[in-house]
This record gives C-alpha cells, sequence and structure tokens, in this order.
C-alpha cells in the first residue's frame, strides 16, 4: 500500500465509524449525554487502527471496535445484544463473500485502492440494508422467543467462521473451494438479512396482536360496565312501573304509624329512583344508557350538553358497538373541556346511514391523545365501511362519524 492508499483508507474508516454511529443512533436512540466525548473517541479509535501495525488489515476490524461506544446509546440490552449479534454476523458474511470474489479477479496495478474502494461502499450499501430493516423492529418479546432470534444469528456467524477450516482441510481444489466457499456465505448473508426482515414483520405482528388484546379487553370491560347499568336502569323502570303498589305499601305504614319503618321504606325508594332517573328516551335501550350515564358524569364535573337526536326506534346497532363508539367518544369530550363548557353533540339517521358530529372547546395542548379508546372507535367505524374524522379548529375538537348499513330491527 502507498501513503496515499492509507490516507484514504483512513478517511473511509471515518465514513464507516460515522455512518455505523448513525445507524444505532436511530435504532437505539440519539446520543443525549457526553457527545462530544463519544466523537473524539470515534475519532481516535480510528486513527489507532491505522497507527498500528497492520493498518489495512485493521480496517476489518472497525465494527467490533466501534461497539466500544455502546454504552453511551441509551440503555435496551436486549435490542442492543440482538442488533449487534445480527449486524456482526451480517458484516462478517459480507467481507468473506467479497474476499472470495476478490480472490477469483485478476489482480491490476490499481488493485488495491480499487478493492479498498469496493469494500468500504459494499459496507456502507450493507449498513443502508440493515437500518431499512431495523428501524421497526421491537424487541418487547417474550425472554425464549428473543432467544430464539438470537440464537440464529449466533449460529450463523459460527457457520461461516467453522467453514473456513473445513474447506482448507478437504480435497477440493483451490477454485472449487472458493466456488463454494462463495456460495455458502452469500447464502449466510442473505439468511441474516432475510432474518432480521422476518424480524420486523414479526415483531410488527406480535405487536399489533398485544394491541388488539388490550382493546378487546377494554372493549369488554366496558360492555360489563353498560350492562350492569342497564340491568339497574331496568329494575328502577321496574320499581316505576310497579309504583300503585309502593304507594300502597307507604300508604299502610302511614296507617298503621309506623314512623321508623315509613321513613327507612321512603329512603330507599329515593335512592332507586333518584340515581337513575332517565334524561334521553329515544326508543333505543343501549343508545339511552350510554347517553344518560355519560351526561350524568358530564354533570357532575359542570359539563353541559343538550343531544340532538334524530333516530328511530329499534335501530340495529349492537350494544358493544353503540358503547365503543359513544362512549369513547363522549370520554374524549369530558377530558378535552374544562368545568362550564358545553358539549354540542348531533346524531342524524338518514336512509340506513348514522352521522355523528360533536364538538367541544379545546386547544392543541389539551388535544387528547390518540390512545386504545380511539383506536378501538377506529376498528369499529371500519366494521361499516364508515369514515373518522378528528380535528381541532377554532379552538373546538371536532368529531366527525359515518356509519353506513345501519338499519331498523323489524318488530
Amino acid at each position: 500500500m502507498t501513503d496515499y492508499d492509507i490516507y484514504l483508507n483512513t478517511f473511509l474508516c471515518l465514513i464507516d465509524m460515522i455512518v455505523i454511529m448513525e445507524l444505532r443512533e436511530r435504532i437505539y436512540g440519539r446520543i443525549a449525554r457526553l457527545r462530544v466525548i463519544c466523537i473524539t473517541l470515534s475519532a481516535t479509535l480510528v486513527a489507532l487502527m491505522m497507527v498500528l501495525p497492520g493498518s489495512y488489515g485493521n480496517t476489518y476490524f472497525i465494527l467490533p471496535v466501534s461497539m466500544i461506544l455502546l454504552p453511551f446509546y441509551p440503555k435496551n440490552l436486549k435490542k442492543k445484544l440482538l442488533f449487534e449479534v445480527c449486524l456482526f454476523s451480517s458484516v462478517f458474511a459480507y467481507m468473506m463473500t467479497l474476499n472470495d470474489i476478490t480472490n477469483m479477479t485478476p489482480r491490476f496495478s490499481e488493485w488495491v485502492i480499487t478493492y479498498i474502494a469496493i469494500f468500504h461502499a459494499g459496507l456502507w450499501a450493507l449498513l443502508f440494508i440493515v437500518l431499512r430493516l431495523c428501524r421497526n423492529i421491537d424487541t418487547d418479546l417474550p425472554l425464549s422467543l428473543w432467544s430464539i432470534f438470537l440464537l440464529i444469528p449466533v449460529c450463523i456467524f459460527a457457520s461461516s467462521v467453522a467453514l473456513i477450516p473445513i474447506l482448507n482441510s478437504s480435497h477440493l481444489s483451490r477454485p472449487e473451494s472458493d466456488i463454494l466457499h462463495l456460495v455458502v456465505q452469500a447464502t449466510l448473508l442473505f439468511i441474516n438479512l432475510a432474518l432480521l426482515e422476518f424480524l420486523q414483520k414479526f415483531t410488527g405482528y406480535f405487536r399489533k396482536e398485544k394491541e388488539q388484546s388490550l382493546l378487546r379487553q377494554q372493549l369488554q370491560y366496558q360492555e360489563i360496565h353498560y350492562q350492569h347499568l342497564i340491568r339497574s336502569s331496568e329494575q328502577i323502570e321496574k320499581i316505576r312501573h310497579d309504583m300503585k303498589n309502593h304507594l300502597q305499601t307507604l300508604s299502610i305504614l302511614y296507617a298503621g304509624n309506623r314512623t321508623e319503618e315509613l321513613q327507612e321504606y321512603l329512603r330507599q325508594t329515593y335512592e332507586l329512583l333518584g340515581h337513575s332517573e332517565q334524561v334521553i328516551s329515544t326508543g333505543n335501550p343501549s343508545f339511552d344508557a350510554v347517553l344518560n350515564i355519560k351526561l350524568a358524569e358530564m354533570e357532575k364535573t359542570d359539563i353541559s350538553c343538550s343531544p340532538a337526536l334524530s333516530i328511530p326506534r329499534g335501530l340495529d346497532l349492537p350494544f358493544s358497538d353503540t358503547v365503543t363508539i359513544l362512549g369513547n367518544l363522549l370520554d374524549n369530550a369530558v377530558n378535552s373541556c374544562a368545568a362550564g363548557s358545553s358539549v354540542t353533540l348531533s346524531v342524524t339517521w338518514q336512509q340506513g346511514t348514522l352521522f355523528l358530529h360533536m364538538e367541544n372547546p379545546c386547544t392543541d395542548e389539551k388535544r387528547p391523545p390518540y390512545g386504545i379508546g380511539m383506536k378501538n372507535v377506529e376498528e369499529t367505524v371500519k366494521k361499516y365501511s364508515g369514515a373518522l374524522s378528528t380535528e381541532v379548529k377554532d379552538g373546538n375538537y371536532i368529531t366527525n362519524v359515518i356509519l353506513y348499513s345501519v338499519g331498523i330491527k323489524q318488530p
């Protein structure tokens, strides 16, 4: 190597280090503390590698040497361990593949500088591919699954290393050995990259399944809660229908001068009736239950709402869907409103299409997060091929929902 080759290789190794640092920052998170020290240490490590004997061969150790910087990145031991093993195994397989190709390529006068350029360009391309594959990988997996994914690149790396002495001790000729080694190493490199692609998709499905499980669990709790409240409401309705008997009982107690029993009976009846007075009655039990419960909650927090409802009796909207859409949207309104605010709610049904419009005072700072409740609403709206839109405009949080194919139950 000439001095020019050494200087060029040093410059390219610095770029390698910068690319590797950027790759890790995008996967682990940005280095927040001691950033200047980290950059200085990176440059020092590259300089030492070039000053020490065998500077050309030291180029291959840029990745393992850069692992000294791992403590500077945000803590995520499982992700770091899995990613670093996959990356190291992939880079090693790449170097072996490139080495086999160059062994079978004729030499020429500018061979060294050409090889250096190819090696670094190929490394950058590989790091870019790895970044694309690893950007959305989530390592929040059960330990057993995480261990299996970690074991695969470990076995691939062990196979890459073991292949060298095996082929050297074989009776194959040098060209045959090089070709076989090239095919196997290229295959192992492909498996490494395929593993990262599979891991990305698997963890995406795993994360989505966990989210769906939480959505279903919350919906189940909501439904149980509202079913209980509806049963309580039905019990009070029965008391109202049976008021004649209650009045007769009161008359008997009064006539018998049984004052204490009369007072206790009046107290119990008042409690049953006082806490369950219905405000909304559209002829749709689930719809009425959700609205009355939420309106009562709003009244306690000094939030007013006078719904404008134009829906027929017997609306064919399942109880669980009513709870999910109406309950969560009203919860959002309450959470983003201040005391003394007013919520506008209109629900209209026209020829099988249900329109829901809601507005409440809100600022961008107080805009409620798009959490599990709203994701539940989104999933339910999709069942009806409908549309959900939310926006903050002129100081109001505006929600519009359209549900198609909402019919009326036949009596």
